[in-house]
């Protein structure tokens, strides 16, 4: 690794202002006793790099300032965050150094919520680090770890970001888009369980968030597709090959459209609140890695045949 520069401490910004940015985008997973906060996966960086602590650490602080828990998750939010990347410095495998945010979190987080709560009771403690801890696991096992294995397979991207990626090489027979695919299709299920994107009901006037869950739990079971694609995705990376694999999973990626179509009809409020829109994102997301990485690959294979031809005069 290279000494700190001056542009090295600007990377090290705009990694701290993105976990400020899809904290606060996703602020109503990112805080609380059952949180997703999808912004953990920038922490994974510090594997391959620990100069960006520092900066991880100023924007998980800046990024709890507005949190309904006030100056407990600036605290406990932010010393659980530094506690989990002091052992990155020496833990280079990715897997065994995602553990420790998990731990952390869940265990200091934990504490953070009885106390800011006044229910210092075991087992509501102990409930809370399942809580927590499940909700940390799933966005660094399933989103974060995937992640970055396509970061680390994108020779631009780890030059870029001057990243030592030696010790985790073991993921060289897993391809890029096999991680992305993985990465967005876990995240478009925590979407559909937590993220509330609707404001579908009115209480004495005024709006009340409310999730996909909630409608399946009234009896209205089209949520449910969304789930199902986001697997049906992730499933067709995996299996379908070259230009059957572009159509149907920009095919997948658009029938998200139905699902959202048909609340909105249902639901007279839904229109009215921003983070019904937020499912938009997710689709072009989706369209983005199809097209990408059938670009790729139709680019892998014409290299492939011109050194074949090469070789062969």
């Amino acid at each position: 690794m290279s000494n700190v520069t001056i542009k090295f401490i600007a990377k090290s910004a705009i990694i701290a202002a993105l976990y400020v940015a899809l904290t606060w985008v996703l602020a109503p997973i990112s805080y609380g006793q059952i949180q997703f906060r999808l912004s953990e996966v920038l922490i994974l960086i510090a594997v391959f790099n620990y100069k960006y602590i520092p900066g991880l650490i100023i924007g998980c602080f800046i990024s709890n300032i507005p949190s309904s828990l006030g100056w407990y998750d600036m605290v406990f939010g932010t010393l659980a965050t530094t506690i989990a990347l002091v052992p990155m410095i020496w833990v280079k495998k990715l897997p065994i150094a995602s553990i420790f945010p998990v731990l952390s979190n869940a265990f200091i987080v934990a504490f953070e919520l009885c106390l800011a709560f006044d229910t210092m009771y075991i087992d509501v403690y102990f409930l809370n680090v399942l809580t927590v801890g499940l909700g940390e696991a799933v966005v660094l096992f399933f989103v974060g770890i995937p992640l970055w294995i396509g970061i680390t397979k994108n020779c631009a991207m780890v030059e870029l970001l001057e990243l030592n990626v030696k010790e985790n090489d073991y993921f060289k027979k897993f391809r890029i888009a096999h991680a992305i695919a993985i990465a967005l299709g876990v995240t478009g299920i925590i979407l559909f369980v937590a993220y509330p994107m609707y404001q579908a009901k009115s209480v004495d006037g005024d709006l009340v968030n409310t999730t996909m869950l909630d409608f399946v739990k009234e009896g209205n079971y089209i949520p449910i597709i969304t789930i199902v694609l986001s697997v049906l995705f992730t499933i067709s990376v995996f299996v379908l090959k070259n230009r059957i694999k572009l159509i149907v999973s920009i095919i997948i990626a658009l029938l998200f459209f139905y699902p959202l179509v048909m609340i909105g009809i249902q639901y007279d409020y839904v229109i009215m609140c921003p983070y019904y829109y937020g499912y938009l994102v997710y689709i072009a997301l989706l369209v983005i890695a199809s097209v990408v990485d059938y670009t790729r690959t139709k680019k892998s294979k014409i290299e492939e045949v011109s050194k074949d031809e090469l070789m062969h005069e």
